[in-house]
């Protein structure tokens, strides 16, 4: 009988048996019985049965094609070629089709006869069973530990640690007391409308620790990163993981499907946190673009030029004239050039000493507060059924929809009251002389001004007073005699 070796293993641990042990094992077995071993062993190792079919194991699909002719294959245990029933019999047809058997060691089956397939199919469907409820328990705990606000281990983002439970056994997330304020400080200038690549600039010149240690430096996908981590608005990841291998982007949720929310963990509220990520989202005028990207990107006055010869003005769009920078009207074809420095000036003029406010959060009191998680939970769910194609599971979540649109019908039927905060996020002059690149500017500048509208002026020569005369002011409240804080204004 001529024959080879195949052995697996996930993670070599104390209680796993070893891949040398599980050779040996199979080559007693072998010269037990008289049988030629024709060729090395074949070997995956670190790969785990549960996550990868026996088909996309590189040492089992070098078994299977090798060239060498052998009657058996002998594995230490059935569990060792695959945990799920299918993937078992799947793989040991492929070994038929060369006209060879499976033989387990522990297992004492040889597929070769009547009675070791039947034993084989039995043991194989317990061996499934067995993976499942491992896998349903380890589940149902870790869910348990996190409802209950105990880490599971693993990593957490810059800013937070893991540190003894205070009322317990375990371990709990807290914030890192030396590094949190470094991520405040990057959400307060993204809020103000700074770049990421300016706040990676600046964490680097101001020689703030990074994440990865002595040197290591900081770069735009690290702190956005720490910027989109749902940790900053005080929610704690929940990444099952997928069949795809990937891990899921989620986070811990209650019974009736909402996030569950830790105050002490955050620094800024989930609504405030999710209108951050939804300007990181939106191409706003180049500011999250790499430096050679956002050369090409709109100016200073991008969205705020307007026409001012028609009933309702029109948007005036940049462009370059004759080497010179303009903006053109769509639909009259007005157009002006070389008036952004003037602008500029008058911005600056009108802006000396007034602080830079912003509206930074909307609260919601009752129902309606939790309304936009609860859209961004259905969405969610919308597109995990879609994939989905196993019944029991499919009707899971058509339940989790229906409640959470009851909820939804709840929160609009009762919006509650709404209520604005504004907080000083600077001074303009000192914003301007800071900021590095168009976009942060762009983003000083729409605070201060809301239009600035372009009307025909005289014809000959045009010098700087012409131009002025043509330009008309919508200034933003905190401006020109209008207080400070836009909460007044209001």
């Amino acid at each position: 009988m001529r024959c080879v070796i195949y052995a697996r293993l996930s993670v070599s641990n104390e209680q796993s048996v070893s891949i040398s042990r599980q050779i040996e094992s199979c080559q007693k077995y072998a010269e037990a019985r008289g049988w030629e071993v024709v060729a090395e062993p074949f070997v995956d190792d670190g790969v785990s049965a549960t996550q990868n079919k026996p088909g996309e194991r590189k040492g089992w699909k070098a078994l299977v094609t090798s060239a060498e002719r052998y009657d058996r294959v002998i594995i230490w245990k059935l569990d060792r070629l695959a945990r799920r029933v299918l993937d078992f019999h799947l793989a040991n047809q492929s070994l038929e089709e060369r006209g060879a058997a499976l033989v387990a060691v522990e297992n004492s089956i040889d597929m070769g006869t009547p009675d070791g397939r039947l034993v084989a199919n039995v043991l194989a469907s317990f061996a499934e069973y067995e993976a499942a409820a491992i896998s349903a328990r380890v589940a149902a705990a870790r869910t348990h530990m996190l409802l209950n606000g105990r880490s599971v281990g693993g990593g957490v983002p810059y800013g937070w640690r893991n540190v003894s439970n205070p009322d317990g056994p375990g371990m709990v997330i807290a914030k890192d007391p030396e590094r949190i304020g470094y991520v405040e400080e990057m959400v307060s200038r993204t809020l103000a409308g700074r770049s990421i690549y300016s706040t990676a600039r600046w964490l680097s010149e101001a020689s703030v620790p990074t994440p990865a240690g002595a040197g290591a430096t900081w770069g735009h996908s690290t702190v956005e990163r720490l910027l989109r981590h749902p940790l900053v608005a005080g929610m704690v990841p929940f990444n099952p993981g997928r069949d795809d291998k990937r891990r899921g982007d989620g986070v811990l949720r209650g019974n009736d499907g909402l996030p569950v929310v830790r105050d002490h963990l955050a620094v800024i509220p989930v609504a405030r946190w999710r209108a951050m990520l939804a300007a990181l989202d939106a191409p706003q005028d180049g500011r999250n673009l790499p430096r050679a990207l956002a050369a090409k990107s709109s100016g200073v006055l991008s969205g705020l030029v307007l026409c001012g010869e028609h009933e309702e003005p029109e948007r005036m769009y940049r462009g370059v004239r004759n080497g010179s920078t303009s903006y053109s009207c769509p639909e009259c074809h007005q157009s002006m050039t070389n008036f952004e420095h003037i602008v500029v000036e008058d911005f600056l003029t009108a802006a000396s000493g007034q602080a830079r406010w912003r509206l930074t959060e909307e609260v919601i009191d009752g129902p309606g507060a939790m309304l936009p998680e609860i859209e961004v939970r259905l969405a969610e769910l919308g597109r995990e059924i879609a994939g989905e194609r196993d019944r029991e599971r499919r009707l899971d979540l058509l339940d989790q929809i229906d409640a959470l649109q009851e909820l939804k019908a709840d929160a609009e039927a009762a919006p509650g009251e709404v209520r604005y905060e504004s907080e000083p996020v600077g001074f303009f002059e000192d914003d301007w002389a800071a900021a590095t690149d168009d976009a942060e500017r762009r983003a000083i500048v729409g605070d201060a001004l809301v239009s600035v509208t372009v009307r025909r002026g005289s014809r000959g020569r045009m010098t700087d007073g012409k131009r002025r005369a043509r330009l008309e002011y919508a200034w933003a409240p905190g401006l020109h005699g209008y207080p400070h804080d836009p909460l007044e204004a209001a």
